[in-house]
């Protein structure tokens, strides 16, 4: 039972929670991008453990069913379709042998996620499913690929209610252990710069382009290497801004002006290409209550799953249900 990758955009893969507990072995938690999205499509199929989906970036892929199961596709607002017909985002839909998926024509946010019931079975390194290959652990997905899923489950048909969240423009961010390597008059330009996405971007970080000079610090490059932490905004050498992502190095030397509050990670990374955003500077009490917000929401996400009316068509054994009760002469209700 596997999924046939007919065609895919460069740098998709699997992921699912990551593995958190490694970096100090130089190897970073990695994981899905946007765990909202990921959380989504949990939720949909009613599971609790950590079950991996296909991340789509830029443009999406086309797959072909091994054997009849079913899929929902959540992330970035695309066009979802099976066998040609237009299936909506947030919604399981069951897919039988030969058919094909495909996810295109992403018109908000990045990263997109096809979700199959049970999770994608591919092989797992330190507890993790998770492509990441910086760190040398799983590979990006090409055409001509096999994904293993488990065999067709019970599933209630349910869709969930979707939140618009993609290219937000308003992203928080919290001083770092080294924002006072700027100067004030530094980060105040910083937090009234408005950034746009450049193209420069993948699962490591996002470049940031902007109009105007760029954010040299006091000290240039004469700091140590220390750990990087996701969310960092790392300013280069040549005072150019980069939001580090999941597949970030473990350490780095360049010093870092602020960094993205945990509750946004999903939200910047969502952000097109070429899309403008602002950071706006809260405290560490507004970020950690804006955490435990998220963490709230992503707990209590089944009670926004709506279970649906099964399609007569995809009921393979209808005839067995015993629609018809009783027996009648047909003119019951003929005038005469």
């Amino acid at each position: 039972m596997s999924l046939f990758v007919k065609n895919i955009f460069p740098g998709a893969s699997v992921q699912d929670d990551g593995r958190p507990g490694f970096q100090r072995f130089g190897v970073t938690a990695g994981g899905a991008i946007d765990s909202f999205a990921l959380e989504q499509g949990r939720s949909l199929f009613k599971e609790k453990s950590n079950t991996a989906a296909i991340e789509l970036s830029g443009s999406g892929g086309k797959f072909i069913v091994g054997q009849t199961t079913y899929f929902s596709s959540t992330g970035a607002h695309s066009v979802v379709k099976l066998k040609g017909i237009k299936k909506a985002q947030g919604q399981i839909f069951k897919a039988m042998e030969g058919d094909e998926i495909e996810v295109s024509s992403i018109s908000k946010g990045f990263y997109s996620y096809l979700h199959v019931a049970g999770g994608f079975l591919t092989s797992s390194h330190l507890g993790s499913r998770s492509g990441n290959v910086r760190a040398g652990l799983g590979t990006t997905l090409k055409q001509g690929d096999y994904l293993p899923y488990a065999s067709e489950l019970k599933i209630k048909m349910s869709s969930i209610k979707l939140i618009d969240y993609m290219n937000t423009s308003q992203i928080r961010i919290i001083e770092g252990p080294q924002t006072h390597l700027f100067s004030k008059k530094l980060l105040e330009r910083f937090l009234d710069t408005e950034f746009e996405v450049s193209i420069a971007r993948d699962r490591m970080g996002i470049r940031l382009n902007h109009t105007g000079s760029n954010f040299c610090h006091k000290d240039g490059l004469k700091i140590l290497s220390e750990a990087i932490e996701l969310g960092d905004i790392q300013i280069d050498g040549q005072g150019l801004p980069t939001v580090l992502l999941n597949d970030r190095q473990p350490t780095g030397g360049y010093p870092r002006i602020a960094t993205v509050i945990s509750a946004d990670v999903h939200k910047v990374a969502q952000i097109g290409v070429n899309s403008k955003l602002h950071f706006t500077l809260v405290s560490l009490g507004e970020a950690i209550k804006a955490l435990k917000d998220y963490e709230d929401m992503l707990s209590v996400m089944d009670k926004d799953v709506t279970f649906l009316n099964r399609d007569p068509r995809d009921i393979s054994n209808l005839l067995s249900y015993g629609l018809v009760d009783g027996v009648i002469r047909g003119d019951e209700y003929d005038k005469s």
